[in-house]
């Protein structure tokens, strides 16, 4: 299946609604189908979100989109309805509940057995133990989604192989993993840095952070954890093809069309490719023309490379150095993968597919 995309909608936080309409049908038109939204901010006033949510809610659905809900216990309150009244919150249109602190495991099976939602856990917190308890009350793990936390201070988010560890855990189960990824066009408040699963994501282009957790294959949705994420930043990650791990490079002045044409193209690491080179199986077969010997240049990590007439039968090789190589006159450099995506080679194993997008 497709990897979901998401946003994230918080009422209650002095947004105007009609921006909120505004930018749910702009995400809509990229092909975004999902919207997370959570009813226990501290910051929120309490007055006005339910209001706001069941308007927010109401023009979503117009629109397509599943709407996941985060809460707690308080939640209920802020609603006004009984806590635990399961056709009470059927009625506000959330097709996904994600149980935050203060639910006990009789309530998460109880919740999963006899309402129509999806109960999404906790993906950052639970463990093999936690998880066999949960699935020992009898519940299906069909019904169930693997939420990670996002984390608002900095310093707080998870590392990438916590993550790792307690994603292959919920998909070794079929349970289907979303993480969240940092918007830098508006913050959300109080601390205004972002609010990302992954430290290492925080002040990453969101487009790279997309990409690391496709590259990654253990999600099944990623969302824009803050509001209003900017066009570019919505249009960025909506281009992505998870069955690609595209980079982003800088080309070389003077390139050919036909180097060009071959480097733009897609490609699949070999199965049996170099010690220090990622090898393209197809790029010599896409080769249509001569390509002419330039200028040498050098081969640090992520240089880009195609041979030239002077390889003989290599011509047309397309390499991505992963350790630096010396400067080569038979082979023309063509491109540099840049500085900020140069940890996404490592994702580039044997019979991975990959490609290129110009900066």
């Amino acid at each position: 299946m497709a990897i979901e995309k998401g946003i994230s909608v918080y009422v209650g936080m002095g947004h105007k609604e009609e921006a909120i309409r505004e930018y749910m049908f702009s995400a809509h038109q990229y092909g975004y189908s999902r919207i997370f939204t959570s009813l226990h901010i501290p910051e929120a006033d309490s007055q006005k979100i339910l209001n706001e949510f069941t308007n927010m809610v109401k023009y979503a659905k117009q629109l397509g989109f599943c709407i996941t809900a985060d809460i707690s216990p308080a939640s209920f309150e802020l609603l006004r309805i009984t806590r635990g009244n399961i056709d009470d919150l059927c009625k506000l249109g959330i097709d996904t509940l994600r149980l935050d602190f203060g639910f006990n495991l009789q309530e998460t099976a109880e919740l999963a057995k006899k309402s129509q939602f999806d109960i999404e856990l906790n993906a950052s917190t639970i463990d093999q133990k936690i998880l066999n308890t949960i699935l020992g009350e009898g519940i299906d793990p069909a019904r169930l989604r693997a939420c990670h936390n996002y984390y608002p201070r900095p310093e707080t988010g998870l590392s990438y192989g916590l993550f790792a560890e307690r994603s292959q855990l919920f998909r070794s189960y079929g349970i289907p993993v979303v993480a969240f990824i940092a918007s830098h066009n508006n913050p959300r408040g109080p601390i205004y840095e972002g609010v990302p699963s992954l430290e290492q994501h925080r002040y990453m282009n969101p487009v790279t952070a997309a990409k690391h957790f496709f590259a990654s294959k253990l999600v099944d949705a990623v969302i824009f954890g803050d509001p209003f994420a900017a066009t570019e930043e919505l249009a960025g990650v909506a281009a992505l093809d998870e069955r690609y791990i595209e980079l982003a490079v800088d080309t070389k002045p003077g390139i050919s069309d036909m180097e060009r044409a071959i480097l733009l193209g897609r490609h699949t690491n070999r199965n049996d490719p170099g010690e220090h080179v990622i090898r393209s199986q197809e790029a010599r077969n896409s080769c249509r023309d001569t390509i002419l010997k330039r200028s040498a240049l050098t081969r640090p990590c992520g240089a880009v490379t195609i041979d030239n007439v002077e390889y003989l039968r290599y011509m047309g090789e397309l390499q991505v150095v992963c350790r630096e190589l010396p400067i080569d006159a038979r082979t023309n450099v063509v491109a540099q993968v840049i500085k900020e995506e140069l940890f996404l080679l490592e994702y580039i194993q044997p019979g991975r597919s990959f490609c290129f997008k110009e900066k």
